[in-house]
């Protein structure tokens, strides 16, 4: 049975070859219309539903892929009857190793299909090789070394779909929470109350938690990228009034993610799943990144990890507004790595606003004027408020603690605080140049609100960068 669904020798180094394509960005200017790559894809970044799939994932594999399905509905710590799964007992290795089929995918061109095929084996990639991280962790606080082999019948359906999909083979922000929903009501809603997990790592109210709020935040991504177009057309062809109101749509769009960003809540620890989610690039678990077994010419492979602020929306707000800028050492969502693992027309997407913001500056045009200038600060101070909330979760989710004297992240975590604190800089600095006199009493309120919040937040951190000792965070700050 193995051998009769094993893919064939001569697929390898073709592989190989269609990896290596598919992972190289190339720099390009960007046309002054959005135009997705590929149409195709189950991903096409649209004013109708932003960052999300055009249709729902598929969450059942046809049932060639029955054992692959049987393990991923077994590996949760906590199954839904109760009881324990694979990952809690630490057996998942040995199920892989000894019961999963190297199945053949090169036949498979449906992209649907390749969508749910790339999240199922990039979850399970992540379990098999952090399953010893997860253990350690539980036991000790620390996370020792991960599996640095990848087996083939992981590895090789992994990177063959992955390059047809133009992806890397490992686990990135989209597979595990945009792709990873479907409905309770199949009729209802995109609520967080509608919404589970397809797969889990822990399967935990945490995890589930997670996966619903970022998929019921990103529907308002749709409105951000309308807003986004619209502005940068506007600054092109210098028509104020529709600039403005694209800015204010966007911070609206932007304040309705955080209000579904802060409420949704569950209990259960962070740090249940979170061992799962790190990535083979810069950390010590992975001292040499991950060998991609059957793979020739593939050597060992180093990518990033899904975080929080490795979220879509984050990065179209850092190239939107060219917040790179603000911090030369860099921000999470445009390290590189991190937008590289995005389904194809997401990255492509993230890197039109990029080129176009770079050719037509939004802060600069919205200081020209008073009103745009407020709106330019109600967009800021919703960034603000998303880019804290992570940085705050981060802080305080469990394991940092554990980590928090450790070099390497003491440096990372210095580079998110001094990014965040930049940013509160930025809206104090345009509330500064804005003229009060020219705006309503409405406007002119909020715009002091915003720096009143930014205040705040610049000199919390401030203290933290200063002190460099742990802080309550105001718990209203505090979500996923």
């Amino acid at each position: 049975m193995f051998s009769r669904l094993s893919t064939r020798h001569s697929t390898t180094s073709r592989l190989a070859r269609r990896f290596a394509t598919a992972t190289t960005t190339t720099a390009h200017t960007a046309s002054p219309a959005w135009r997705n790559p590929s149409s195709a894809s189950e991903f096409t970044v649209t004013d109708t539903h932003g960052f999300l799939p055009s249709r729902d994932p598929l969450a059942v594999l046809p049932s060639y892929f029955d054992k692959l399905t049987d393990l991923l509905s077994s590996m949760p710590m906590s199954l839904p009857d109760g009881t324990s799964g694979l990952l809690h007992s630490g057996r998942l290795g040995e199920h892989i190793e000894q019961h999963l089929p190297l199945y053949d995918v090169d036949f498979i061109f449906d992209q649907r299909i390749l969508m749910a095929l790339h999240r199922d084996y990039s979850m399970l990639a992540s379990a098999y090789l952090l399953e010893p991280c997860d253990i350690q962790f539980r036991l000790a606080r620390t996370y020792g070394l991960a599996r640095r082999v990848l087996p083939a019948n992981i590895a090789r359906p992994l990177a063959l779909v992955s390059a047809r999909l133009g992806g890397s083979p490992f686990l990135e922000h989209s597979a595990f929470t945009l792709y990873n929903y479907r409905r309770v009501d199949p009729q209802g809603g995109l609520t967080a109350d509608n919404l589970v997990p397809i797969r889990g790592f822990s399967g935990c109210p945490a995890e589930r938690s997670y996966v619903a709020a970022h998929v019921s935040a990103a529907q308002h991504s749709a409105q951000m990228v309308r807003a986004s177009l619209e502005m940068l057309r506007a600054v092109e062809q210098d028509e104020r009034a529709g600039f403005t109101q694209a800015l204010l749509q966007y911070a609206a769009a932007m304040r309705q993610a955080n209000r579904v960003l802060s409420e949704v809540r569950a209990p259960g620890e962070y740090a249940s799943f979170r061992t799962f989610l790190g990535g083979s690039r810069h950390q010590p678990m992975f001292p040499a990144g991950v060998l991609y077994e059957g793979i020739e010419g593939m050597g060992y492979q180093r990518f990033l990890g899904v975080a929080q602020s490795s979220s879509p929306v984050a990065s179209l707000s850092t190239h939107l507004f060219q917040l790179a800028s603000l911090s030369p050492q860099g921000s999470l969502p445009c390290r590189p790595g991190v937008d590289a693992l995005r389904p194809e027309n997401i990255r492509g997407f993230l890197n039109h606003i990029n080129c176009e913001a770079a050719r037509h500056p939004i802060q600069s045009y919205a200081l020209r004027d008073a009103h745009s200038a407020a709106a330019y600060l109600a967009a800021i101070d919703q960034v603000l408020a998303y880019r804290f909330r992570q940085w705050a979760n981060l802080r305080d989710s469990l394991p940092v603690h554990a980590e928090r004297n450790h070099p390497r992240f003491r440096e990372y975590f210095d580079v998110q605080t001094r990014h965040i604190r930049d940013i509160a800089q930025l809206a104090i600095r345009t509330h500064a140049n804005i003229d009060g006199e020219l705006l309503n009493s409405e406007s002119r309120a909020g715009a002091e609100d915003a720096a009143y919040r930014a205040e705040g937040i610049r000199r919390s951190l401030e203290r933290l960068l200063d002190d460099q000792e742990a802080k309550p965070l105001p718990v209203s700050m505090i979500a996923y």
